[in-house]
């Protein structure tokens, strides 16, 4: 009854909005945008695919990756990855916590560009990004050597797939523990394939196509499984929680364009 009270032009105006909700049926959590659809993995990274099939590649192993969408991989705006996206429902829930006034520090190493503008916006950080080759960062540094810093230094730590390009990823998740305070977290992510019972990896292979074959990446000396990667956080001292669609909901992870499977690892240092 009310919708036939209303003037026509206020009707068209309602069913314009209608098919508008309708279209962004998702949302980027990254650049907080409503998205019509998310770029493949295909489309985002061209050529990447085709290097998969030339050299072999057993794409299985992605296919049943533990937190990668093919499907909807990256943010038609801002161009966040789903792993990014995913970090950007747990840094906004973190920064809610924050008290007003009081800042954390945080290292984020091999920073991502989308995420890196959002932490800036979030405004309840003490950010710096570092790592050993990018130049648009703070510092350069080796993660398995990070003498920069002293013990105990970052509230928080950022290290978003990097160990896969590590000789002795050991090392780094021992000194990623040194520079991290007591009670403080570390987000740390590495490609884990589901269909492997063990973590793959040759540091000594220096022929780039045979790393396509054997890990998906020419610059990627490992491909990890849950258990072995699980193992290594412990061994460097560290208590993980594993946060996914359980903690975070299904209905988010869908909107927000996140597999089912995904895992967020939080390490923390009692």
């Amino acid at each position: 009854m009310l919708s036939r009270a209303l003037p026509p032009a206020l009707k068209h105006h309602l069913r314009k909005l209608e098919a508008r909700l309708k279209f962004y049926c998702y949302f980027c959590p990254v650049c907080q945008r409503g998205v019509g659809q998310f770029i493949s993995l295909r489309s985002a990274l061209p050529g990447l695919m085709e290097s998969w099939q030339l050299h072999g590649f057993d794409v299985q192993k992605f296919a049943q990756a533990e937190t990668l969408n093919l499907w909807q991989y990256a943010c038609p705006y801002c161009r966040a990855n789903d792993r990014s996206r995913l970090y950007a429902l747990f840094l906004r829930a973190e920064g809610r916590r924050i008290q007003a006034g009081q800042t954390r520090r945080l290292l984020d190493i091999a920073p991502s560009r989308p995420l890196r503008k959002m932490i800036f916006e979030l405004g309840c950080f003490e950010y710096r990004c570092a790592d050993l080759n990018m130049q648009d960062v703070h510092d350069r540094i080796d993660i398995t050597a990070m003498t920069l810093y002293e013990d105990n230094r970052f509230d928080c730590i950022l290290c978003s797939h990097v160990l896969e390009h590590v000789p002795d990823d050991r090392r780094a998740l021992s000194e990623l523990f040194r520079v991290l305070k007591p009670g403080g977290w570390a987000v740390v992510m590495v490609p884990i394939s589901l269909a492997l019972p063990a973590t793959i990896e040759d540091v000594s292979l220096q022929d780039p196509g045979e790393r396509i074959r054997r890990f998906g990446q020419d610059d990627h000396i490992r491909l990890y499984a849950k258990k072995d990667f699980n193992e290594k956080l412990s061994e460097a001292g560290f208590s993980v929680d594993e946060l996914g669609a359980a903690f975070f909901g299904l209905e988010l992870f869908y909107r927000n364009g996140i597999t089912q499977s995904s895992v967020l690892y939080v390490c923390r240092k009692g």
